[in-house]
């Protein structure tokens, strides 16, 4: 048994990409997270026997926005390793970019890293 919990669309802004132009403005960024605790983790109905959502979700946000990277592979991965707990089981980051030069062909550009 476990639980999962899933912050899904944190909206964010930062400047990841190969093009130079890409680094220049901020771009539209969607995070999604999908955390796994062990049941054994959630002891009682206190905040500390879990992760507090909105830590989360202002720490993707500063992450985004304060770091630079050409692929958003690597920014999966760089939200991954900060964000990983002790108290989880497992954690699925996903990296959204919809306003790629592709977005005229796509409806989204994503990549997952998980583990």
């Amino acid at each position: 048994m476990s639980y999962d919990i899933k912050l899904e669309g944190i909206i964010t802004n930062g400047k990841h990409g190969v093009y130079e132009s890409e680094k220049l403005e901020q771009q539209l960024f969607l995070i999604d997270l999908v955390i796994t605790l062990a049941n054994e983790t959630v002891k009682d109905d206190s905040i500390e026997s879990t992760i507090d959502y909105e830590q989360y979700v202002e720490k993707v946000e500063y992450i985004v926005s304060s770091s630079t990277f050409d692929l958003i592979e690597t920014l999966a991965k760089y939200l991954y390793e900060n964000l990983i707990s002790p108290k989880m089981e497992k954690l699925t980051v996903t990296v959204h970019k919809p306003n790629t030069s592709l977005n005229k062909k796509t409806k989204d550009i994503s990549v997952t890293y998980s583990g």
